[in-house]
């Protein structure tokens, strides 16, 4: 027997959208994504080379968020 989850409101495409942005932040370490670990892997880079960019990187894609998801998301009707 097949049951359907109840939301409450809750847009599940918006919040879909929203997750999956969030997601693929992973620009802070070289184990996060495995674009991160094949250019660790060449030796060219430093643990710490990914902290330097990806902490900016990160702080703006959050603010993004913060700011997509109060505004054009929800003109859109998504979230």
């Amino acid at each position: 027997m097949l049951r359907a989850v109840k939301t409450l409101g809750l847009n599940l495409v918006g919040m879909t959208m929203i997750l999956q942005y969030v997601v693929s932040f992973g620009m802070l370490l070289p184990v996060n994504a495995p674009q991160n670990m094949i250019a660790y892997g060449t030796g060219a880079f430093e643990a710490r080379d990914f902290l330097r960019t990806g902490i900016p990187l990160t702080a703006a894609a959050y603010g993004l968020i913060l700011v997509l998801g109060a505004t054009y998301w929800k003109w859109l009707g998504l979230v």
